[in-house]
């Protein structure tokens, strides 16, 4: 594998490991919940407003996050890439938590994820139509580790905890199982369907050198 797709998937598996755990398992809960306090199916506006709020850095980041990422093999992504995942993400959010409540929730803000990284990035790829349902699949592998894995430790343990502490241990529960599936699956197929510009860069080079010899 050459250097600059090493990197590439290199950062892409730390950048998720980073801000899967760190914005949705530990800022969101505190965010959320740390200022506005317990709530039930029902909150308060400022409830709402704080959770919606968390939400949108989560996602701004995770977004800012990959294009970082993708600049590395010369795929230029700009800021205006970061507004549908902060219009839509929080909204389909809601939707699944005043629709179908917990955990449809998560369900959803993943599934939104992933359909907009399915658009955005097909560009980019070898072979768009197939990325679109490998891009969907992983996002709802995710979704559904997250689920599993965090809101069972939930029933199973954090349900009797008291305060922020009961918040903070399910978000880091559901957040990590979740950063990896998107962190390694999404390494084995970007592995596959990325093509790197090093090799060009490299006969681009060479022809320059001849030129100039000649």
């Amino acid at each position: 594998m050459d250097t600059r797709k090493n990197m590439f998937l290199k950062k892409w598996v730390t950048g998720n490991l980073v801000v899967y755990p760190g914005l949705l398992g530990l800022l969101h809960p505190l965010i959320a919940h740390g200022f506005t306090g317990d709530h039930d199916k029902l909150l308060t506006t400022p409830q709402f407003i704080m959770h919606t709020l968390s939400i949108f850095i989560f996602v701004f980041f995770l977004a800012v996050t990959r294009n970082k990422t993708f600049e590395i093999i010369g795929k230029k992504k700009t800021l205006s890439d970061t507004w549908p995942f902060i219009f839509f993400t929080p909204w389909v959010f809601w939707l699944g938590y005043y629709t179908l409540f917990v955990p449809f929730d998560i369900l959803f803000m993943f599934l939104s994820t992933g359909i907009i990284n399915a658009i955005q990035l097909r560009p980019f790829v070898k072979s768009p139509a197939k990325w679109v349902w490998q891009c969907i699949l992983g996002y709802l592998l995710a979704a559904v580790a997250g689920i599993l894995i965090g809101l069972g430790a939930y029933l199973r343990y954090y349900k009797d905890f008291r305060g922020i502490s009961r918040d903070l241990a399910t978000w880091t529960s559901i957040s990590i199982p979740a950063a990896f599936v998107v962190a390694y699956y999404f390494r084995y197929i970007l592995g596959k369907q990325i093509r790197s510009k090093d090799r060009p860069d490299m006969i681009s080079e060479n022809k320059s050198n001849f030129s100039k010899v000649a």
